[in-house]
Formats: C-alpha cells, structure tokens, sequence
C-alpha cells in the first residue's frame, strides 16, 4: 500500500479526526454583508504563462522574445495590458468590477520544482512548511466545516487545520473498494497502517454521505462540457446544499507548456474562463444567500523567452485571479518589468503569495 505525504500528514491528526462530530456544523463564516461567504482555490497545474494571459500588446520586448509564441488575438483592457481572447467569457465579470486580475505575483529566488513550488503556495511561506494557507484562515474564523477537495490530487493548503479536510472522487465504485479494502497480512502488527486505513474508511465513509445529501442543479444553471466541468457542477450542488462548505478546493490540468504552447494554452483559457463565469453564475442564480468568492493560482510562472521547441520553461512572476463581489479593483500589483529580469532570466515579482492570501482574508471577512 502506497501512503502519499498528503495521506501521511492526515493520518498524523488521526486521534482529533475520529473524534470529530460526524453531523459537522454549519460554519458561521458570515461576511461583511452578512451573507454566508465561501471561498474556492482554483489551482493551475504546471505554471501557467502569465505573459500570453495578460498580454503587454504595447511592449516590443514581449514580441523580439517570443517570435513564434506571442498572442495577438486579444482584448484591449488599457492602453499597455490585454486579455487573451479565449478568455473572453470573463470580460463581463471585469467590467461588473467582480474581477480582480493580480499582476506580477511570485515568490523571490522562488523554486521552479513543482513539488516544491505547490508545497510554497499551500504554506504561504518560502520553506513549503506548516499549515496551509486555507486551513488556517478557516481556524481564524471559527470554520467548523469539512475543507473540500475536488480535484484529482488536492493541496496541502487545506491540511493542518482544526476542521479537516476531505477528498472528494468521481469515481464511486473505487471509493467503495478502497473502503471495503482488507489485507490482514499487511496490517498485522502494523498500528500505523490500520491508523491509515480506518482513517481513510472514515473520510470516504463521509463522504458517500454528503454526496448522497446533495441534489441535481436547477435546470437554468449551464455547464460547459468536459472533465474539469464535472468539478464545477459538483461545487455548485455542493454550495446549493443544506450543509454549505466554506472552503472548496478545484484544480484544471495541463500548464506545463514546454513544447507548442500557443495551442495548449488557449484551450485550457478558454476551458478556464468558460468554466469561471459559470461557476459565479451559476452561484448567483441559485436561491441561496451566497457570497462567492474564487482564486485563481498557479505553482509558478513562465520565462520571457522562448524555447526552441515553441514553448516556454519554469519561471517565476505570473498572474493570479480574484473573482466575487468582495473584489473591486480591476489590477492589483503591477506588471512585471520585462526588460529587468533576476540572474536567471526571470521576471521579478512584486506580491508576494503571503500577501495575496491576506488581502483576499481581508475583503472577504473583515
């Protein structure tokens, strides 16, 4: 039996976790226009290319580096920056000031493993250690609900909180094998393992029971089609339920553009922003008293120059999303300089995650 480290840090809060109240708690997470608030991590895996999502049009440094990558089928948002086209879908939501695009954001000297990156982001700290970001605002506010997950890797931002989290699969019929699963041989004489195991029991014991509590959208909420979308939807029945989450963690695929970026990119863009402005939508139409808000992260950037197979290697400096009421501004930060780049030819940030995390707890809750 495989035992992940997100499954080891887990079984580290064995003792607290059995002895959760099973019926959990609705949280009184209430925001500053006392609607009930929940947030959601969207996670970029790979690193997306900040560079060719918000484009500088105006800047000839961008085009002399990027001579068969650079984007040129774009809306304008001022006289310097502009939105990739296949993003369009959230143009609406910029203009309704309920966008926040978050400029030059990354870590300085950060590290461009993506193993070691993600563990940076989840922790808002530059050694990739302790709690997770989302788990220790949840503790801030007195959450008392699970933290979902519902991509197909989760985050350790959601680990080491007082209310734990809980993984959620498509899959039901691997669930319930996984529960059913015994193996005496392997767990003779091995506390730690039969720790793992009715841990694990537990958690997916829980949540076949929230799944069975949640019902079918209401037939006006639209999802587009496609793997990632099957997250959307089961967010959305998620926050429609009697038992609303707090926190609610997604993750689309498919960043790591090294080789023919352009095409990579754009679709999984325009699979992001179609995907977003459902998501927010689809929460405004349903009859509950919902403040919605969603980030939108990556482990890391991409390089101002091209590679020689019409891609572009780890970087550093990118961008970040900020959609829901709570969030006003049309920038936040500036754009990174492309003609001052750090020793490793890398554009140099200017937020920090840190502070991104901060300011969204800030709009969001007080």
């Amino acid at each position: 039996m495989k035992i992940t480290r997100r499954k080891f840090i887990a079984l580290s809060f064995y003792s607290a976790f059995l002895n959760f109240n099973k019926n959990f708690v609705i949280a009184n997470s209430i925001s500053k226009n006392q609607k009930k608030s929940v947030l959601i991590l969207l996670e970029l895996r790979g690193g997306n290319d900040g560079l060719n999502t918000i484009i500088p049009y105006s800047n000839p440094i961008y085009f002399s580096n990027r001579p068969n990558i650079s984007i040129n089928e774009f809306t304008k948002l001022n006289s310097k920056l502009a939105l990739n086209s296949y993003l369009n879908d959230l143009l609406p939501l910029w203009e309704e000031r309920k966008l926040t695009f978050v400029l030059g954001i990354g870590w300085q000297k950060n590290n461009r493993s993506h193993f070691k990156a993600m563990d940076q982001w989840a922790t808002g700290n530059i050694e990739g250690s302790g709690k997770g970001w989302l788990a220790e605002i949840s503790d801030s506010i007195k959450n008392e609900n699970y933290l979902l997950s519902l991509g197909p890797t989760s985050s350790m931002a959601l680990e080491g909180g007082m209310s734990k989290s809980l993984h959620f699969t498509e899959n039901k019929n691997l669930i319930m094998r996984e529960i059913n699963y015994k193996n005496k041989e392997i767990l003779y004489k091995r506390e730690l393992l039969k720790k793992y195991v009715s841990t694990e029991n537990y958690s997916t014991n829980e949540i076949l029971r929230i799944k069975n509590n949640i019902n079918k959208l209401p037939p006006n909420i639209q999802i587009p089609k496609g793997n990632f979308s099957k997250q959307i939807a089961l967010a959305l029945k998620l926050i429609n339920s009697d038992q609303t989450p707090t926190f609610i963690h997604l993750e689309q695929e498919g960043f790591d553009t090294h080789q023919n970026q352009v095409i990579k990119q754009n679709k999984k863009l325009k699979e992001l922003g179609a995907n977003i402005y459902a998501l927010k939508r689809g929460a405004e139409k349903l009859n509950k008293d919902i403040d919605l808000n969603i980030i939108v992260t990556s482990e890391f950037g991409r390089r101002l120059k091209e590679n020689s197979t019409r891609g572009t290697d780890h970087g550093n400096a990118s961008i970040a999303l900020l959609i829901g009421d709570s969030f006003d501004q049309k920038f936040l930060g500036s754009y990174p300089a492309l003609d001052n780049l750090d020793f490793r030819g890398d554009l140099i940030p200017n937020i920090s995650p840190k502070f991104l995390y901060e300011y969204a707890k800030r709009k969001i809750w007080f």
